[in-house]
């Protein structure tokens, strides 16, 4: 890849220490990047990704082969490693635990059925929202999909029909409308792969369409009902998850991984560091690390594991080994590396690494409360596909070496 800075600098515009993600930019702070720069910035991302995280052609965390790999070696190996930029972590997403093992949690809160019921419970009548979730539960009905499934779709028929969506409504251009116009719209046009119309049925009287209003109450009870489409897993299968993560033997495998993918990875980081001369080039990898420098010096980087990743795997790459596992009516003490592996492949067939955001903005000539919305985009992470072969492929082998 040929360093491009003009590159870095617009995405730090629109994604940076301050709003870590696109998500965190549109339905915390209201300020969407717009579509075309969303993409853009992904695709930056993807090529720094691939030149960054590279796969490692053997083991670097243990040295020896004949020898049985120490769990208490590299628990502290970690944990020296994780302290020295434990400050640094935690601005980017560490909950800032006193020690390793509050890490390997379980948010038994992230299964469909207890999101499902709490989004019941706290979305409003006749808001966006509660038009959305009624069309999921609609569609669930019908077709007897998955919920998350039913989600996904969803929301994916929404964003794609949104321009027709608006039109439908019969907004003057140059006027405001109410979001949950829209979505009601959405909710009683038939639950269909066609859009609900070819063309305009009115006469466009300005020069774009007009702008689409919900509050921010709104919009943030909609974030959390489209939410539902990245929870794909069940209670029964957390339940399970919180056998496998109290395990030493898959605990130690996790960091393990976590410290290969750094030591694996440092070599090429270091040259896109001095490709772009800024080490702000490393902020689209502070899932997995972060600098204990703090990214002030391009000559002073020495990358550590953010022990968010731990938490982050437990709550949606083990939740579906834990579902392998029941597939084959298996227990938690039954798992192996075969199990290990094909979970990090379900992980992907459902859609972990897969959100669909929507494009909220405040701008200064609305009212206090309220924001705009200019429709949804569907993205997905840009170290999917390299972070998740590194996982098919270290995560069963460290398992199988802590035996």
């Amino acid at each position: 890849m040929t360093p491009d800075r003009q590159s870095l600098d617009v995405y730090l515009q629109s994604v940076n220490e301050q709003i870590q993600t696109t998500k965190m930019s549109s339905e915390i702070w209201f300020r969407s990047p717009p579509r075309h720069q969303i993409r853009a910035n992904d695709h930056f991302v993807r090529s720094l990704m691939s030149e960054g995280l590279a796969p490692a052609a053997s083991p670097t965390i243990i040295e020896n082969e004949q020898a049985k790999p120490c769990h208490g070696a590299v628990r502290s190996a970690y944990w020296a490693q994780a302290t020295r930029s434990r400050d640094v972590a935690v601005r980017f997403g560490a909950a800032g635990h006193i020690s390793l093992l509050e890490y390997f949690t379980v948010d038994a809160g992230r299964s469909g059925e207890a999101a499902r019921t709490r989004v019941r419970r706290t979305v409003s009548p006749s808001t966006p929202a509660d038009y959305l979730l009624r069309s999921i539960d609609r569609l669930t009905a019908a077709t007897g999909a998955d919920p998350a499934a039913s989600c996904r779709k969803s929301v994916r028929i929404l964003a794609r029909d949104w321009p027709h969506l608006v039109d439908a409504c019969q907004a003057r251009p140059d006027f405001t409308l109410p979001a949950r116009h829209v979505l009601r719209e959405f909710y009683h046009s038939a639950a269909t792969e066609a859009p609900p119309s070819n063309g305009p049925r009115h006469t466009p009287l300005g020069d774009g369409p007009p702008t689409v209003l919900l509050t921010e109450a709104e919009a943030r009870e909609m974030a959390a009902t489209y939410m539902l489409g990245r929870l794909p897993f069940t209670a029964q299968e957390y339940r399970m998850t919180a056998e496998l993560v109290a395990m030493p033997r898959l605990q130690s495998a996790l960091l393990a991984v976590q410290l290969h993918l750094i030591a694996s990875s440092t070599e090429s980081l270091a040259r896109l560091v001095a490709g772009f001369g800024a080490p702000q080039v490393l902020l689209p990898f502070t899932e997995a690390f972060v600098d204990q420098f703090n990214y002030s010096s391009s000559a002073r980087i020495e990358l550590c594991p953010n022990p968010k990743l731990l938490t982050v795997l437990c709550n949606n790459v083990v939740p579906a080994i834990a579902g392998e596992l029941l597939r084959k009516e298996a227990q938690a003490a039954d798992l192996d590396s075969d199990s290990i592996r094909a979970g990090v492949n379900a992980a992907r067939r459902r859609h972990i690494y897969e959100i669909m955001i929507a494009l909220f903005n405040r701008a200064d000539t609305l009212p206090p409360d309220m924001v705009a919305l200019s429709g949804f985009i569907r993205r997905v992470c840009p170290a999917a596909v390299p972070f998740s072969a590194f996982l098919e492929k270290w995560l069963p082998y460290y398992f199988d070496r802590f035996s």
